[in-house]
């Protein structure tokens, strides 16, 4: 079985929040950066749900608010360490 090539984080947050992914560090987080307001977080869990076919429990939006935690759950998906947020 062919494993399916999952969208950089980087880009997908870029998009999310209508920014340029080059413009995002590792050290970029909400309430910081770009518009990553409430609003846009709603919109970055979204594309992380969308293009990682995962769900993030309402619980569990707080965790993902720096590209840091972000990186991380892409790294932990890419492993197949990823059990689900609830």
């Amino acid at each position: 079985m062919k494993s399916k090539v999952l969208p950089d984080p980087f880009d997908l947050v870029a998009k999310a929040l209508g920014c340029s992914s080059v413009s995002l560090s590792l050290d970029s987080a909400m309430y910081r950066d770009h518009g990553w307001d409430s609003f846009g977080q709603v919109s970055v869990i979204t594309a992380l749900e969308d293009a990682y076919g995962i769900h993030i429990d309402d619980d569990a939006i707080e965790k993902y608010v720096t590209m840091r935690s972000i990186q991380q759950l892409y790294e932990q998906i890419l492993r197949g360490d990823h059990q689900g947020d609830s």
